[in-house]
């Protein structure tokens, strides 16, 4: 079918449309539709508003009383999209009036239709996921401190209390780099530039190459929020398919609207998102000169780990590095690398053995 004469309210009144944005049907067809007229993402992003904004109402009181809760449902929405970074066209009053009758035609039909789970979150993600006959690894952290999992790429993973991810695991270690995440954590990318790393948080997609973020997505909340700390990533959300939405860089928050998919990118010198962040996103790791018990207390406050060395023969070493984009284990690989000492690492414990130092 040819869409490029689509408008808003022609979206609004397609049945399959509907059917999409209400119960993920003919997903598909309309990822397609959007790959192959990239023009239309205003318009679909409105339609979408409209059609969320209309399923908010009370089932079967289609009265006057509530005709105006439905305009006000999607002016509301509407000034909501009005607020994305994208440059919005003008509509004639008319379109709105074509939209809402549609959707008021067949919002009975729609309510008599059993409910099906609409949000995309963690365990809808997990059900649609394809596992290419991988093993899937689930990581949940109980406790409550923060807790670094180490992925299979070398990149690290450091979960909030209550957060968890799923990540999957195969015998040659080139599995897709594809991360499914509820809560919140804070990423350490190891950089891949043939292997994208991407991050399922509920509506949000987060493709990165190496750099480091942090991810608030918890299933109940009404936002998605990222905060990049270093590097860039790029970010899409769902049901709109790999269509990229905005590029958020370091210093950048970007807060995603669940209900209506609209996604706002602002500059934010400071980490703003509002929760206990994990250190490692405030933890300076340029060392200069640095005594190796203060890079090791750094690293375990970050991170909440256990680093288990001599401090005794290691007390006159001293380590100059940066060490800012390196995933918590690759900083430990270069630490011992500098030391001339063996690590290993056995989930947050981390054993050192080297020599000593001496200074002259």
């Amino acid at each position: 079918m040819d869409y490029s004469a689509y408008d808003t309210a022609d979206f609004v009144c397609d049945d399959s449309f509907v059917a999409w944005v209400k119960e993920g049907r003919d997903g598909a067809h309309w990822e397609q539709v959007i790959k192959q007229y990239p023009d239309k993402q205003e318009q679909i992003l409105q339609a979408r508003a409209i059609i969320l904004a209309a399923a908010q109402l009370p089932p079967f009181q289609l009265k006057a009383q509530d005709q105006q809760q439905m305009w006000d449902q999607i002016r509301s929405q509407m000034d909501t999209t009005e607020a994305a970074p994208v440059k919005k066209s003008r509509f004639i009053y008319w379109y709105w009036a074509a939209a809402a009758v549609c959707i008021m035609a067949g919002a009975a039909l729609w309510w008599m239709r059993p409910e099906k789970e609409t949000a995309v979150v963690y365990t809808r993600l997990l059900k649609e996921a394809k596992l290419d006959g991988n093993k899937r690894i689930e990581e949940i952290n109980e406790e409550s401190t923060v807790r670094t999992v180490r992925l299979p790429d070398g990149s690290s993973v450091v979960l909030e209390p209550g957060a968890r991810i799923s990540y999957p695991v195969c015998a040659t270690n080139n599995c897709k780099r594809e991360v499914y995440l509820s809560g919140a954590a804070f990423f350490e990318v190891s950089r891949n530039t043939q292997q994208p790393f991407i991050v399922y948080a509920n509506e949000m997609v987060i493709n990165v190459l190496g750099t480091s973020f942090h991810v608030k997505a918890y299933d109940k909340d009404s936002l998605v929020q990222v905060y990049v700390k270093t590097g860039k990533i790029a970010l899409s959300v769902q049901p709109l398919g790999s269509m990229v939405i905005s590029n958020v860089s370091a210093n950048q928050q970007a807060i995603l609207q669940r209900n209506t998919l609209v996604v706002s990118v602002q500059l934010s010198e400071q980490h703003h998102i509002e929760l206990q962040a994990p250190e490692a996103t405030t933890y300076s790791f340029v060392f200069n000169d640095a005594p190796v018990d203060s890079v090791m207390s750094t690293i375990e406050n970050a991170y909440g780990v256990h680093i288990a060395y001599d401090k005794v023969l290691l007390a006159d070493c001293r380590l100059t590095a940066s060490l800012t984009d390196e995933p918590l284990y690759e900083k430990i690989r270069l630490i011992c690398r500098a030391l001339e000492a063996d690590c290993i690492i056995k989930g947050n414990d981390i054993t050192l053995s080297a020599k000593g130092c001496h200074r002259y």
